[in-house]
């Protein structure tokens, strides 16, 4: 709720208390607030229409939250409920007992009990009063008839006579021409008491007394007063003469201030009963503003208690939708208070400040593990070897990308399958397992075969790793290149020293055998010069074959070291084209300038040439042989560079020969292995040395392994890196084409 709204709230509560209380004292008897009573009431009213449009406004706006399922507006309903029935439901009950009370009381007011003892006071007054008026009369007609005959002078003693000693007498006689004739009063400071009214004596002529209770002449507060007035006739030598006896008596002050409270309580109550319906609509429309006034100050204190109770928990609600959402930033809440809800935020935003510590410490510890993680990815998929991690049961479950190049297997679909299940390695997995019982690491050398069909010959490592359920490590690597190098390396180092000692002796035999056939053919016989010439010839022919053979030791002992430059490929195969330009067997790859690699040139051409040759000598029985050379450009995935792709120029040459043999596959590379009748076996060996040195790759495969469905044959694929920016390499180009004609 805004603090504009809460203000405003405030004030119409302040003033719905003043005028509460306005309307308490305006509702009680002669209170000085009657007359701004019309004005009090009309405030009230719109006071309590203020009030009722707030309540209502309010009360629409809880509603609507509700119904839209707004977290908190449930339990601050039901609290409003609560709350206002609590201060409702007491002032309802006290307003309803008032108005009842009022009602029996005001009735009870105006019983006929009341009016009968009103009554009675009355006539009692009345007859008090006709009692003393009776009293006066009689004792103003006595001393008129005591007065007759007496003279002036003795009237004065009559009268003192007749009075007794009684105070608060006047007592006045007067001649029919109202001189007076004597006079006595209670009063020492009064010579002659008041004379009659006009009135009085006229009305004493005619009735021959007058008697009146009348208010104290010149002095309010006297009270009252009984004047009776006696007239008498007295006979002189003039005639009959006539006198009037005024007798005034005070009435006592006790039965004045009696009388004159029991007239304004007739007063009163004859004013009362003739507004007894105004009085029960007076104090009902002041009690109903009353409840109203309490109604709704009750329904909006509850709305606001019942907000303010909320508040919190709508806090602690949107609190734990951030927590849910993975904030655990503590709110930003400033309490106004320190109440137990408040308490209950503070503490939660302390955890949630706690949690969010705990989650950047666990942040910070899983980017740790996820670096550790990607660290050793990279270092398993730059690896060579191939890395297999197994379980406590010798079920799979990871490997790395070397692992499915050197088994040329997908062992993604084998996870979770037993060693002993998946292809290659399950032909080791019994001395795996067994040799891991007792030892926590094992290692030897494993020779088997891939699902094509290749020779692999692996170094098989295996660790078991601690934990209550071990694992297990297993790390190959395909050392067949490994020793295939070692054997090219043994074979070179020996045809180096087999080529030293062979050729010191072979030219002094060829002499020999060449001074034996001059020195001998001429003193023989024809028979015999017929045999030494054929001995000499075949000693000085297996002479130049060992010659040979020799030189082709030292040549693959002693290869020159590459000089890499730019090659264009294409180009190269054009040159090397004219050699072959009469063998219509070989088609050669169209014009391409844009295979450019880093190589020996001199090599390359070697290269091209002893495939060449092997090609032509696997077709040379076939009538319908052919060669055909491709050239072309692929993309090629290095194991452990996360799909990382670099583009190579890839030289194909393909026959329709009988193909390879299985026996052959694993040996094709090796120094002096041919299965041809000639030949010493080292072209290939060559050929993947300069390739190897030139850092390029060469395989020997079947057709049928390329092209499923194909005829028979073999390809050998010869794959250099290719290299970016062909136009910076035309200044090279041009040096080399002059260089070589």
């Amino acid at each position: 709720m805004s603090l504009a709204l809460r203000i405003a709230l405030l004030l119409v509560f302040l003033l719905a208390g003043g005028l509460m209380l306005l309307l308490a004292s305006a509702s009680a008897s002669s209170s000085a607030l009657d007359d701004i009573y019309p004005w009090l009431i009309g405030a009230s009213i719109a006071v309590a229409l203020v009030m009722a449009g707030l309540a209502i406004g309010v009360v629409i706006r809880v509603w609507r939250r509700f119904r839209q399922g707004a977290f908190g507006t449930r339990i601050m309903v039901r609290l409003a409920i609560a709350f206002a029935l609590i201060g409702v439901v007491p002032v309802a009950l006290v307003s309803f007992v008032s108005a009842q009370f009022l009602a029996r009381t005001i009735d009870s007011w105006f019983s006929h009990g009341v009016n009968v003892a009103l009554e009675s006071g009355v006539s009692l007054g009345r007859t008090s009063l006709d009692g003393l008026q009776s009293e006066a009369m009689t004792k103003a007609r006595r001393l008129a008839i005591a007065l007759e005959d007496l003279p002036g002078s003795q009237m004065i003693s009559a009268i003192e006579k007749v009075i007794d000693g009684r105070e608060g007498v006047d007592v006045l006689v007067l001649t029919g021409s109202g001189s007076v004739v004597a006079s006595r009063s209670a009063q020492l400071t009064t010579l002659v008491p008041e004379l009659p009214p006009p009135e009085a004596l006229s009305r004493a002529r005619a009735a021959r007394q007058y008697v009146a209770v009348e208010p104290t002449q010149g002095n309010r507060d006297r009270g009252l007063q009984v004047r009776a007035i006696a007239m008498s006739a007295r006979m002189t030598a003039l005639g009959e003469e006539t006198r009037f006896v005024q007798w005034i008596e005070q009435v006592p002050i006790a039965l004045t201030r009696n009388l004159e409270a029991l007239n304004d309580g007739v007063r009163d109550y004859e004013q009362l009963a003739l507004g007894k319906q105004g009085l029960r609509k007076l104090y009902g429309i002041t009690l109903l503003l009353t409840l109203l006034l309490a109604f709704f100050g009750a329904l909006l204190s509850a709305v606001l208690l019942s907000g303010w109770l909320a508040g919190p928990l709508r806090q602690l609600e949107r609190a734990t939708k951030a927590v849910a959402s993975g904030d655990y930033r503590p709110l930003r809440y400033d309490p106004k208070s320190n109440d137990e809800l408040n308490v209950l935020v503070g503490s939660f935003n302390e955890m949630t400040a706690q949690l969010n510590e705990a989650r950047e410490i666990a942040q910070r510890s899983r980017l740790r593990l996820e670096e550790s993680n990607l660290f050793l990815q990279q270092v398993l998929g730059h690896l060579s070897a191939g890395v297999m991690i197994m379980d406590s049961q010798w079920r799979l479950m990871d490997f790395n990308a070397s692992a499915e190049r050197i088994l040329a297997y997908e062992l993604g679909p084998e996870k979770l399958r037993p060693l002993s299940l998946v292809p290659v390695l399950g032909s080791c997995s019994e001395q795996l397992t067994r040799g891991l019982q007792d030892r926590e690491d094992i290692q030897f050398q494993h020779e088997t075969f891939q699902e094509n069909g290749t020779a692999l010959t692996l170094l098989v490592s295996g660790s078991r790793l601690p934990g209550k359920a071990p694992q297990y490590v297993v790390i190959f690597d395909d050392i067949g290149e490994l020793l295939s190098a070692q054997r090219s390396r043994d074979f070179a180092e020996m045809a180096r020293r087999l080529a030293h000692e062979i050729k010191n002796p072979l030219t002094p035999i060829q002499l020999s055998a060449e001074r034996m056939e001059r020195r001998l053919l001429d003193r023989l016989g024809p028979e015999d010069a017929e045999l030494v010439g054929r001995s000499t010839r075949t000693i000085v022919n297996q002479v130049m074959a060992l010659k040979a053979m020799v030189d082709e030791f030292r040549n693959y002992a002693r290869l020159p070291a590459p000089n890499p430059q730019p090659v264009e490929l294409g180009r190269l195969l054009q040159e090397i084209q004219t050699l072959y330009g009469g063998d219509k067997r070989i088609q050669w790859p169209s014009a391409n300038s844009d295979c450019w690699v880093s190589v020996d040139r001199a090599q390359a051409i070697q290269v091209v040439h002893n495939l060449i040759q092997n090609a032509q000598d696997a077709i040379i029985e076939q009538p319908e042989g052919n060669i055909r050379l491709m050239l072309e450009t692929v993309s090629s995935t290095k194991p452990g560079q996360m799909g990382l792709a670099s583009k190579k120029i890839r030289l194909a040459v393909i026959d329709n020969g009988p193909g390879i043999s299985l026996e052959a596959r694993a040996k094709l590379f090796e120094p002096y292995f041919t299965s041809k009748t000639k030949g010493s076996g080292l072209g290939l060996a060559i050929v993947k040395k300069i390739v190897e040195e030139n850092h390029g790759r060469v395989s020997l495969v079947n057709r049928t392994e390329v092209w499923p469905g194909d005829v028979s044959g073999a390809v050998a694929f010869v794959e250099f890196a290719k290299l970016e920016n062909a136009s910076d390499n035309s200044a090279v180009i041009a040096e080399n084409q002059s260089r070589h004609g």
